[in-house]
This record gives C-alpha cells, structure tokens and sequence, in this order.
C-alpha cells in the first residue's frame, strides 16, 4: 500500500496538463485525447470509494495551489475524468 499518494496524484494531473495543454507541434492531438482517455479509463476502473476520496484530494491540491488557473484545471478534473461524485 502507498503511505503517501499526493506525489503520485500530482504526477496525474501533470500528466493530465501536458497533454491538455501541449500544443501540436509537441503532441500530435489525437495522441493527446487517447492518452487523457486511456488515463481517465485506469481512473474509473477505482471503486466509488476511491474515486471519492481521490475527489476530495484533487479538491485539496486545488484549495492550496498558489496559481489559480491551475487550481481550476484541478477543480475541473474529476468531473473531466467523470469520477464519482457523493450525489452519485
């Protein structure tokens, strides 16, 4: 069991950032949507449990970033992805 998770959900939503944000002469497009698609398809494979408590992480890496255009794309992301939400 991973103690400490952060760093790997940050490596997620760097990921995440890269090819959102990549531009075609670095990322082909098409590349990019099948990487972010493939990425939110292992995510959803997480129980509903987990797809919530990585919810409220993504919220509290948000909450605490210094950058607010990268906090919204974190706030943005688990609906993105399509995790679980507790209305659910």
């Amino acid at each position: 069991m991973i103690c400490d998770y952060v760093p790997l959900i940050r490596g997620l939503i760097d990921a995440f950032l890269l090819l959102e944000h990549a531009g075609p002469d670095e990322v082909n497009p098409d590349t990019a949507v099948r990487g972010m698609e493939n990425i939110a398809a292992s995510l959803l494979a997480l129980g509903k449990s987990d797809q919530l408590a990585l919810r409220v992480e993504l919220g509290r890496i948000a909450d605490n970033a210094q950058d607010e255009a990268y906090a919204d794309f974190v706030r943005a992301l688990p609906d993105m992805v399509g995790l679980a939400s507790p209305q659910d």
